[in-house]
Order: structure tokens, then C-alpha cells, then sequence
């Protein structure tokens, strides 16, 4: 299986710098928390021994390594981005509850190595029972949160978890929560990988990402007294049981479904953690 053509650490970060010690990382990621107004922040070093990349610089910050070009990108929450990571969390969770998926468990933001390197999501779930011949390092479904502005960097963090050569296709869907820096604007994806896989590149079969669902949720200007606007709102936002389990359903399990309103109650949340 080929890597679709996003590249991860292709993003335009806030800052760049040499990650030529731990006490240098941690510093300007203090710095980049510390901004007003900080949604999500990315940070891109260069020259990271593994040494060095192995650390964990700051809680609730996410990284992803490449040991073959030793680059590191740090993505640096805000209150807004923890929000929508906390919210869509526990919605996921009492979704799953009422579908009669009692046995997933939150892998959180537990880090995942790859071919040459690690990558650490928003959020992850698992199968408890883990089938046979299937890895329990790799998480069945995953979440990534970030800007609008900066939604090839997701896409690319997409990739990364669908078509990793390590994963073996064992990653089945990522969610992507995109929100909007400027206005009230979120949007919900579900990512997949195309199949059976039909894009030819070089004579050979390569797999894409594919957006199963996006829901945006919107909101004109003028505070809560504004309404809310969701395209499409005629469906829930749907995760099926065998993608986070594993296996196939027995009655009464059903697919997870996160309705419509959950969805604008997550983005209003956000968008008070943004002032906006």
C-alpha cells in the first residue's frame, strides 16, 4: 500500500527552529501557549536527534517525529482546540454506550510509532478484546483536531494513520474537527481510505484518502443570539460498529451515531472558548 500525497511536515507553523536540546523545545512551545486568543499552533524543528525526540516536551501538546529527516512538528493546543477534543470525546463515548459498544476503550493520545518515527493523535479508540492477528499498538479509530486554515496538515495526519505501512490498514477511519480561526465555522469529517483502491500512479495501485462525512456548522456573527446553521443536518455523524470494533455486530449492537445536536452543542462550546 502507497502513501497518498500529503505531506505531514509540509505545514506552515508559527515557528521553525533547530531542536537542538529539550530546554529549547520547551521554551518556545511556553511561548506559543501563552498567545491570547490560541486555538491551535504548530511548531516545526529541525536537527532533532532521537534522543531528543523520544521526550514528551508538554502535556497535552501532540507531536509526530520522522527519525529519517529528524524533523518534529509540535501541535500546541488552545482552550478552544481541548474543548472540541473533551466534547467530541465524551459524545463518542455515551454514542458508543447507546449502540451497545460496552467494550472500547480511550487510547487517548497514547504515541504510536511507524515506519521511521511516532505520531501522537488528539484522541483514539480501541477494540478491548483485540481480534486475532490484529496489532493492539494501532488504534482502530482516531481523532485530529485542528485549524481550517491549516487543513492539508490534517489530511496529512490522516494519511499517516490510514496508510502507514506499519498500521496495515488496521487504523479504519479518522475523524477531523476543523475549526475556523476568524469566524464560527467547525467542521466534522469521517476519512477512510478508498476501496478496493483504483488510482493508477506509475503503474501501480494507490491508495486515497476519501471523506465519507462532513457536516459543517455555522454561525453568523452577533454572539449566541445568532442561529446556528448545519449542512447537512439530516443525518447523524456515524462511526460503524465494525470499524471501531473490529468485528461484526450481534443484536442489538448497533453502528455509533453522534446526532446533529451533539454536534452544534460541541461547536458552541468551542466557540465560547473563542469568544467569538
Amino acid at each position: 500500500m502507497e502513501i497518498p500525497d500529503f505531506d505531514t511536515f509540509d505545514v506552515e507553523c508559527e515557528r521553525e527552529a533547530i531542536g537542538s536540546s529539550v530546554k529549547s523545545i520547551r521554551a518556545i512551545l511556553d511561548t506559543l501557549r501563552a498567545k491570547p486568543g490560541l486555538v491551535t499552533a504548530y511548531a516545526k524543528f529541525t536537527n532533532v536527534p532521537a534522543d531528543i525526540a523520544k521526550q514528551k516536551f508538554r502535556k497535552g501538546c501532540q507531536q509526530l517525529y520522522d527519525a529519517a529527516t529528524q524533523l518534529l512538528i509540535v501541535t500546541v493546543p488552545g482552550l478552544a482546540h481541548d474543548t472540541a477534543v473533551g466534547k467530541f470525546t465524551w459524545f463518542f463515548t455515551t454514542s458508543c454506550q447507546t449502540a451497545g459498544i460496552e467494550l472500547v476503550i480511550p487510547t487517548s493520545s497514547a504515541r504510536v510509532h511507524g515506519v521511521q518515527g511516532y505520531k501522537e493523535p488528539d484522541g483514539s479508540w480501541s477494540p478491548e478484546e483485540v481480534p486475532t492477528g490484529r496489532n493492539p499498538i494501532w488504534p482502530s479509530v482516531v481523532l485530529e483536531v485542528g485549524l481550517s486554515e491549516s487543513r492539508r496538515k490534517l489530511r496529512a495526519d490522516a494519511a499517516w494513520w490510514l496508510a502507514n505501512a506499519n498500521s496495515a490498514g488496521q487504523v479504519n477511519v479518522v475523524i477531523l474537527i476543523s475549526i475556523n480561526r476568524a469566524v464560527a465555522e467547525i467542521i466534522f469529517e469521517s476519512v477512510v481510505l478508498e476501496q478496493p483502491p483504483t488510482h493508477l500512479r506509475g503503474g501501480r495501485k494507490q491508495s486515497r484518502l476519501q471523506t465519507r462525512q462532513s457536516i459543517k456548522v455555522t454561525r453568523p456573527p452577533g454572539g449566541t443570539s445568532q442561529p446556528i446553521t448545519t449542512v447537512p443536518s439530516t443525518l447523524p455523524f456515524t462511526i460503524t460498529f465494525e470499524e471501531i470494533m473490529c468485528r461484526s455486530p450481534i443484536p442489538p449492537e448497533a453502528d455509533m451515531a453522534i446526532p446533529i445536536a451533539a454536534l452544534e452543542g460541541i461547536a458552541r462550546n468551542v466557540w465560547k472558548a473563542q469568544g467569538l
